[in-house]
């Protein structure tokens, strides 16, 4: 892990190891699996920020009958969210009768997730689970709490392991958060 780490100007240092991450996958996949009741169920990962999280949960999970399927969302430019819930991919699986899990990258606001959960509900799954690397319970203006949580932080920017800043610094292996001013 790189002592600080500088994307666009700013300076990043370390926050969550690798091997912190993946013992939090292996809780939460052991968590998920516990609580699903179809072994087939469909995994919703959420572009592009999920998919790292994404991959290792899904092999920790085992669930070779599952269906992985990708939806995208946006709302966030530079380092801020910007409020306004845009999906870029759809869903293309009928999930009526299914058991869903949405897995993401953070939950921020809240707003992305809630929107994701109300769409999907619309469509009659059996259930909905969702997991999240990062949960900023500060940061709501929802209320909403993922089912699964690998680790809950603070309302700070942060790169690595699938999350970016502009698209870059995503294949980062560690967890980065935005170096406090002194």
């Amino acid at each position: 892990m790189e002592k600080e780490l500088k994307v666009n100007g700013l300076t990043f240092v370390p926050y969550i190891t690798e091997d912190e991450i993946s013992r939090q996958v292996k809780r939460v996949a052991g968590e998920l699996r516990d609580s699903l009741t179809d072994p087939d169920p469909i995994l919703l990962c959420v572009l592009n920020g999920a998919f790292m999280f994404a991959a290792d949960l899904v092999r920790e999970l085992g669930l070779n009958d599952a269906k992985i399927n990708f939806v995208r969302y946006s709302s966030y430019s530079g380092t801020s969210s910007t409020g306004n819930v845009k999906e870029i991919i759809g869903l293309t699986e009928d999930i009526k009768d299914r058991d869903v899990v949405i897995i993401e990258d953070i939950v921020d606001t809240g707003l992305t997730a809630q929107h994701m959960i109300e769409d999907l509900t619309k469509k009659g799954p059996k259930s909905i689970r969702f997991a999240t690397l990062l949960h900023k319970p500060e940061s709501s203006k929802t209320g909403f709490v993922p089912d699964h949580i690998a680790f809950s932080i603070p309302p700070k920017f942060i790169i690595g392991y699938g999350l970016d800043l502009d698209g870059k610094v995503r294949n980062l292996k560690d967890i980065y958060v935005i170096k406090e001013e002194d």
